[in-house]
């Protein structure tokens, strides 16, 4: 006989416990090793599946013991009814399913249904339980609503209903089932006096025309045996078109899409793929034949030679000769490129009237590239060093390309480099002017003199007069005999006039403002030579009246500071790009600003065309264009805008010239 021990309660009563029972609450409660920091508690359940067993007094059963998430415990059967044997009653367990084997023991149990519970406590896991009820002096009877089904020609389901007409309970399964019936469930366990319905369904896919006949088994433990239910099918004769696309979409860089055809009738037929609403498609087939089973995959071929930067949504029809169509939806994702997209990075560039091209010079490779917007066409010569700057003549034959300590002066119509000049400063900005003197502004040490080099000689004399300030920025004067400079690094900022003439440079003077208008370092001089424009957006007058000299003119109205700009007297505007962003940072913006050019009035923007970067996938990331460099053609009929990426893109060519008719 099993002993009991006494435990005192908070409640002056007697609790009194089963030894066996006591011993596995002491086992759970001495495992103090949960509260050890090095070794993790791990949040585990026992589980028993299935929670409600049913079974007859003459068979046993099984359940599955598992744990949840993997990890090792010690179980134990801690309650269950006396008329049930369970086998293991103990154990481990960690990542494997436990089968636990139930066997009734219903001598002495009166007839009819017995009630109780199985219960399973582990060692740091939980507890698991499941309800069983057993019936005693069982006699289970199955019954079929039909003995046969016939499946006529437009049939594809039909129910069956089987029911337990006997007592306990009923096991079942549906078996032995052709290969072109399914049902929506093939096994149950059914009490006395219930019912349940199956839908049974008649697969003809892949099954030539013909009548097929076979049957499936109700196989269960019911005193009568197995029942079989005879099946028959028609099958006729039927032409499936399947196209297993919806639809195709062709990302922006995707070329070539498919989708397949396919016969899942049981005659063959002949197919088409109409494309008539679809100009820009081709295909490599749009017919053909297909017999049962067969399919055909058809490549779909884009053209977007004729489309224009937009999403395009069309459809095409995929027909049989039996009648039957699919409608496929096609969209096409297009970006019309309208840069001339080039190699290499810009360092400086000027704009050559006399012959309607861009003279650039470029580093990665070090180049002076000359570009032909009407034709998309360049031609390049070869740099000895990075270039800094460049400088076209007024007739535009020659160029004067900066480096630091020397400058090249380059034949355009030859497109060589006819002589290497040595300079004593590295070249920030530089002057080719009329009078065959080449003058370069120094990039550093503050205040300095204006190298000026005799071509004929190359004689290098300094300026006279006050020292400019290193990375002056300059423009030549329509007349020759001036250039106009914006200093650099200097509070406030000022304009300054230099006189060429005599062939060395004098310093003449600077603005009458001294912080009344801000420069901010950059200088456009409009062709007509009237006119100075800032990079604070500010316009001054030009004049050989000193008293008239750098004034106030007015202002180009908007945001941000001037990053590149031109005028154009034929088309009566003045085109700019502003700063994006931060003023401080100089970061061109995208769009062009338009004035016109008498009072300086805005007439608009036109935002730059961007970049799409492919993916690599068939797609693509847009990427805003930077605005570097504007320029007219000659007769301002035209105007060219150099940019570039916005930084981050990834992009194989940064650069590109976009080319606007004047409007």
């Amino acid at each position: 006989m099993e002993r009991n021990f006494i435990f005192p309660m908070t409640t002056n009563k007697i609790l009194w416990l089963p030894l066996s029972l006591l011993a596995i609450l002491v086992l759970l409660s001495c495992d103090d090793e949960g509260d050890d920091p090095s070794n993790p508690i791990v949040e585990a359940q026992i589980l028993l599946s299935p929670s409600e067993i049913m079974m007859n007094d003459n068979e046993s059963s099984t359940i599955s013991l598992t744990v949840q998430p993997a990890s090792e415990f010690e179980w134990n059967v801690t309650a269950r009814p006396d008329w049930l044997d369970i086998s293991p009653a103990s154990g481990m367990i960690s990542n494997s399913i436990v089968e636990l084997q139930l066997t009734p023991n219903p001598e002495g149990l009166s007839r009819g249904k017995h009630f109780g519970t199985i219960e399973i406590i582990s060692n740091g896991a939980g507890v698991a339980s499941s309800d069983v009820v057993m019936c005693v002096n069982a006699r289970p009877v199955a019954a079929l609503s039909s003995s046969s089904m016939s499946f006529l020609a437009t049939e594809s389901q039909k129910s069956l209903v089987i029911s337990n007409v006997g007592t306990g309970f009923l096991t079942w399964d549906l078996e032995d089932l052709p290969s072109w019936i399914d049902v929506s469930r093939s096994s149950g366990i059914l009490d006395e006096g219930q019912s349940t319905e199956v839908t049974v369904l008649a697969d003809r896919s892949g099954l030539e025309p013909s009548t097929q006949s076979g049957q499936m088994t109700l196989v269960s433990n019911s005193q009568e045996g197995d029942l079989n239910i005879d099946l028959s099918l028609e099958v006729p004769e039927q032409a499936i078109l399947n196209v297993h696309e919806s639809s195709i979409e062709f990302d922006y860089f995707d070329s070539q899409m498919s989708l397949s055809v396919r016969n899942d009738g049981n005659i063959a037929f002949n197919w088409n793929v109409d494309l008539s609403a679809v100009e820009y498609l081709s295909a490599d087939a749009i017919s053909g034949n297909l017999t049962p089973g067969q399919s055909e995959n058809i490549t779909f071929t884009l053209d977007r030679s004729n489309l224009e930067s937009d999403v395009f949504s069309a459809s095409l029809i995929v027909s049989n000769d039996y009648g039957q169509s699919e409608t496929v939806a096609v969209a096409v994702q297009n970006y019309k490129e309208e840069k001339w997209l080039f190699d290499g990075t810009v360092i400086d560039a000027e704009y050559d009237k006399n012959n309607d091209v861009i003279v650039a010079v470029l580093e990665s490779p070090n180049e002076l590239r000359i570009f032909d917007p009407k034709t998309n066409s360049s031609e390049s010569i070869a740099l000895n060093l990075p270039p800094t700057c460049v400088s076209v003549s007024v007739d535009g034959k020659f160029a004067a390309v900066g480096h630091n300590g020397n400058f090249a002066y380059v034949n355009l119509s030859t497109m060589e480099i006819e002589r290497n000049y040595a300079v004593t400063t590295d070249a920030w900005d530089i002057i080719l002017a009329p009078n065959d003197w080449v003058y370069v502004f120094p990039a550093r040490d503050q205040w300095e003199r204006i190298r000026c080099i005799r071509l004929s000689t190359g004689v290098e004399t300094e300026h006279t007069g006050n020292s400019i300030r290193e990375r002056t920025k300059v423009k030549l004067h329509p007349s020759g005999i001036w250039i106009y400079g914006a200093d650099n690094g200097l509070s406030p900022s000022d304009f300054e006039k230099y006189y060429i003439g005599g062939g060395t440079a004098e310093y003449l003077y600077d603005s009458p403002y001294h912080g009344d208008f801000a420069f901010s370092g950059d200088i456009w001089i409009s062709e007509d030579g009237a006119r100075l424009f800032a990079k604070s957006r500010n316009v001054f007058n030009t004049s050989s009246n000193r008293d008239l000299d750098m004034t106030y003119n007015g202002e180009l109205v908007g945001e941000g500071r001037v990053m590149a700009l031109d005028y154009s007297s034929d088309s009566d505007l003045v085109l700019a790009v502003f700063s994006d962003g931060n003023v401080w940072d100089d970061i061109p913006g995208n769009e062009i600003r338009k004035y016109e050019t008498d009072f300086l009035g805005f007439q608009g923007v036109e935002e730059l065309p961007g970049f799409l970067i492919p993916d690599g996938s068939g797609g693509g990331s847009f990427y805003e264009s930077q605005g570097h460099f504007v320029f007219f053609n000659e007769d301002g009929s035209k105007y060219f805008v150099l940019v570039k990426v916005e930084d981050g893109s990834g992009a194989q060519n940064e650069w590109a010239i976009v080319s606007k008719e004047v409007e």
